[in-house]
Order: C-alpha cells, then sequence, then structure tokens
C-alpha cells in the first residue's frame, strides 16, 4: 500500500471498523453466554478474536495517524500466496483423514492445527527467503 492519503484514510477507516467488530463480537459473545448460562470459559470464544481485532485494528489505526502505510503490494501477495497454498494443504491433510482415518479421533483436531500451522510457516519461509 503506497503512502497516498487516500489508501492512509482507507487504512483508518479499516482499523476503526476492526476495532467496532471486536466490541460487537465481545458484546454478542458476553449475551449469548448470559443468555444460555454457559460457563464462565466460554467468554474466550468471543475474548480471542475480539483481542486479534483490538490488536489489528489499533495498529491500523496508529499507523494512520502517523501517516505509515501498514503493507505493500508485494507483501500482500506473499501472505496471500502463503495463506492459500496451505490452506488447501490441510484440507488435502483432512479429506485424507476422512478417507483413511489415519489419525487417532480424540487428537485429531489438535493434530490438523498443527499440521496447518507447520505448512503457514514453511510456506511463509519459502516463499520470503528461498524464492
Amino acid at each position: 500500500m503506497s503512502e497516498l492519503p487516500e489508501n492512509i484514510q482507507r487504512q483508518k477507516r479499516n482499523g476503526y471498523l476492526m476495532l467496532v467488530g471486536a466490541v460487537f463480537t465481545f458484546g454478542v459473545t458476553a449475551a449469548t453466554v448470559q443468555y444460555y448460562e454457559l460457563s464462565p470459559i466460554s467468554y474466550l470464544g468471543g475474548l480471542v478474536p475480539a483481542g486479534i481485532l483490538v490488536f489489528f485494528g489499533y495498529r491500523a489505526v496508529s499507523a494512520g495517524r502517523e501517516r505509515k502505510a501498514l503493507g505493500d503490494e508485494r507483501t500482500q501477495q506473499l501472505y496471500g500466496k502463503v495463506g492459500i497454498n496451505s490452506f488447501w494443504i490441510l484440507m488435502s491433510v483432512i479429506m485424507v483423514d476422512m478417507a483413511f482415518s489415519i489419525f487417532p479421533e480424540d487428537s485429531a483436531t489438535s493434530i490438523y492445527v498443527w499440521i496447518g500451522l507447520a505448512c503457514y510457516g514453511l510456506y511463509f519461509v519459502y516463499y520470503r527467503y528461498v524464492e
């Protein structure tokens, strides 16, 4: 993203949208937990995404106030390529496991998460430093 005034304004606007989305997400989660009388640990279901939205929203707003662009087109292209490739590898692993039951059922979800993170990290290193 270049440091044109329109791009900086759009970046700041997106940051404010993320902050509003964080408040909305946590508010809906809190209302749902109260309505269905769920355990207090259920608040984490909204706190984690709200925390991520607050982090990235604040980052975008503060960079916009300093008139700095957060990323350029090459960085966006890198993250897009890494994300889509690791997504399809993860989907392939899940489909193969569904067909042949490779992983034990009680720990399959955590194995999927670790495989997805490893694929993302390996693709990121490859596209960032090797290619």
